[in-house]
């Protein structure tokens, strides 16, 4: 297959088009200053053997689709993703790898390219680029290459005269030669399976008339939030336009694409939404009926296996299943935080929640080892350094987590090297007092304004305390990595910092007439765009004292009081559905879960129960009239806590080769659970007055306690 990894990258004729060679690299690139097109590619191949099966490797710049002989391939490129602001390219761009059986002796390829970035994740190696490479095998056994070269046909789709605008009248330019481009991508094969696409049906599956020369205004609902593509069928005789504002719960908040039709056509739009609804206004300015079909083209990384859990509490069982599915959608060639935000792989926290839930809802971690991987880059490109400091630190917990599920020791040794660089550069951060005291900002702690102070980027007073926890758990967490890899004297130097880390911490952050911890010290710090100046008061949150217990801060005798203040205190600054994932992990720490770890669960009720086709970004605004989503996952963690609970499993050997289980019930009066693992199923079968069935499979050696 060594030919399949021969790239060679086209573009647009210089000569032909010199305005629309060179574009930003991503949209928080402050010149913008280039032109937005989207460029097609076809090359038509004849062979005298029929080829019975195709491999192809293709990649391009920002983004591109490809159809062979007229059938739909994929979409892509793979994410490579950065943090924010992060302008600096990359080693590496990862290319789609698609194997189709076409059974035919002619080869049709047809590509739309697009040059400029128009999202958050959409990043530019600042020039246009395509490259297809393609290996055909023969019924004979003989196989052919193809690749893009200067014979590939190229052009402007003039149809697309800028983002989210579609007009089917535009005139066509002639097709002409394309250029070869330097190679400034050096694509590497993406380790994941690519994409699965379905058409999905709105439910009201009606054809939409429009009389002639007049306007129609109609609204489509699915029957949950999808991570999806505009697209509908219409005829017409003439002129219609079409706007399409996609939603998920409502209009307020909405993405929108805008299409001019002419005649009959169908409608696919290149950019992702998050649609739950669209609102189809269309305007008939023909002299006939028009009827459009409306539907939607819906993405996300495959599912092969799915978990599987059920109790008595009905409404629990709805969190479950709308927490599963949020974070289903949200499972791309990256994990987003939502297909209505996109943002890039640096919101760490967020997807370090979805790797959990996808161990027990999907079992497939392949994509989560990805994630771990490119943030690794992203570390080693920046040294050190990510946007959200906090979210910098979950990422040591995640790669330890992901390697426990998949036992796959060569994540730990391909990412070993930028922990190094992350937690050296956090050693520098620490001050007299020994604790972090100089750091760029305190960022993320929650998604929840405190007395004024937003704590996405809180002052020191309000996010010390909970970045001292988190550099501390990452600290303990390195030092277990470590000793995995036989690097004893790194996993004894992490430990040591941990011991001093820990004595400053209870030193200078415990107060013990409270009989808590506060949030931080009010002596002076910087102050940038995300950290503003110190507070002179003292706060105290749910926050710094679930991490406290988390990671093992506290005196081990004091966490269950600690957490019971954190659960019945109202004057502690409260936590949003993120931050609850901590929280629920503390009262398991702290052994007290069942007396109110499922009380904690009942919170995701409500909003469930109002509106249920996906999971709400909050419960609290945090400003006046901020509009939460309806698909952001990293809320979802009931879909990992309640299974992970009831089955009470615990890893003792990396990738489920050994494992305790200490089933248990509660308060339900029945429940069924399914986990997918690399060796099949964990079955638990629990009814009140009956005894408990468990099914482990042969593989894996489990104590059932």
């Amino acid at each position: 297959m060594e030919r399949l990894k021969h790239e060679n990258w086209i573009w647009l004729s210089k000569k032909r088009y010199p305005e629309y060679q060179n574009t930003y690299l991503s949209e928080f690139s402050e010149n913008k200053q280039f032109n937005y097109c989207v460029a097609e590619f076809a090359r038509t191949y004849k062979t005298e053997k029929k080829i019975e099966k195709l491999v192809i490797r293709v990649s391009g710049d920002t983004n591109f689709r490809l159809w062979l002989n007229g059938e739909y391939i994929g979409e892509g490129p793979v994410n490579e993703s950065r943090d924010f602001f992060a302008l600096c390219p990359y080693m590496n761009r990862y290319s789609n790898l698609y194997t189709v059986f076409p059974d035919t002796n002619e080869l049709n390829f047809y590509a739309d390219v697009q040059l400029s970035p128009i999202r958050m994740n959409d990043f530019s190696r600042g020039h246009g680029g395509f490259m297809l490479s393609a290996l055909a095998f023969c019924e004979d056994g003989t196989s052919i290459h193809f690749e893009t070269d200067e014979t590939w046909h190229s052009r402007i789709n003039r149809k697309h005269p800028r983002a989210f605008f579609y007009n089917a009248s535009n005139s066509e330019d002639e097709w002409g030669e394309s250029d070869v481009a330097e190679n400034i991508w050096n694509t590497i094969d993406a380790p994941i399976p690519m994409l699965s696409m379905e058409k999905v049906k709105p439910v009201s599956d009606d054809v939409i008339e429009v009389l002639p020369g007049t306007e129609s205004v109609v609204n489509v609902f699915f029957d949950k939030i999808y991570a999806a593509h505009v697209a509908f069928d219409i005829e017409c005789d003439g002129i219609c336009s079409v706007e399409v504002k996609c939603y998920e719960k409502s209009i307020c908040r909405y993405s929108s694409e805008r299409v001019t039709a002419n005649k009959t056509m169908s409608f696919r739009s290149i950019q992702l939404h998050s649609i739950g609804a669209y609102e189809l206004t269309v305007i008939n300015n023909s002299d006939k009926v028009a009827q459009i079909k409306p539907y939607a083209v819906a993405t996300c990384y495959p599912v092969e296996e799915e978990g599987y859990f059920k109790c008595s509490d009905s409404a629990m069982n709805k969190v479950f299943e709308v927490c599963k599915w949020t974070t289903r959608i949200c499972r791309q060639t990256m994990h987003l935080d939502s297909p209505l935000h996109q943002e890039p792989l640096a919101c760490t926290g967020d997807y370090y929640i979805e790797s959990l839930i996808s161990a027990f809802c999907f079992g497939d971690m392949r994509l989560a080892e990805f994630d771990v991987v490119r943030t690794a880059e992203l570390l080693r490109n920046n040294n050190g350094k990510m946007f959200h400091t906090t979210y910098s630190l979950i990422w040591v917990q995640m790669l330890y987590d992901v390697y426990s599920f998949t036992g796959n020791k060569k994540l730990l040794d391909t990412c070993v090297d930028a922990l190094h660089i992350l937690l050296n550069r956090f050693n520098g951060y620490i001050g007299e007092t020994g604790l972090i005291e100089n750091p760029p900002d305190y960022m993320f702690v929650d998604w929840i304004v405190a007395d004024g102070y937003s704590l996405h980027h809180p002052p020191k007073a309000l996010g010390q305390t909970c970045l001292n926890a988190f550099y501390y758990g990452a600290l303990k967490t390195a030092s277990k990595i470590c000793s995995l890899t036989g690097d004893t004297e790194n996993s004894e130097k992490y430990s040591l910092r941990a011991d001093k880390l820990k004595t400053a911490f209870n030193d200078n952050l415990y107060d013990a007439k409270e009989g808590i911890y506060f949030d931080g010290l009010n002596t002076p710090s910087q102050t940038n765009e995300w950290l503003p100046k110190n507070s002179t008061k003292r706060y105290y949150s749910k926050h710094s004292n679930t991490l406290a217990v988390l990671y093992g801060l506290c005196d081990e005798k004091e966490s269950a009081r600690i957490m019971e203040r954190v659960v019945i205190d109202k004057e502690l600054i409260d936590v949003q559905p993120y931050f609850m994932h901590f929280v629920l992990s503390a009262l398991r720490k702290a052994e007290i879960f069942e007396k109110y770890g499922f009380k904690e669960l009942d919170k995701w009720k409500p909003s469930i129960e109002e509106f249920g086709k996906g999971l709400q970004e909050g419960w609290l605004a945090p400003e006046d009239g901020y509009p939460f989503d309806y698909s952001h996952a990293w809320g979802g963690t009931p879909a990992y806590q309640l299974p992970k609970q009831l089955l009470g499993l615990e890893m003792v050997e990396a990738g489920y080769k050994k494992i305790v289980l200490k089933p248990r019930l509660y308060d339900y009066d029945y429940a069924y659970i399914s986990v997918p693992t690399p060796f099949g199923y964990i079955t638990c079968s629990m009814k009140k007055g009956r005894k408990t069935q468990v099914c482990v499979p042969e593989e894996i050696e489990c104590e059932i306690l």
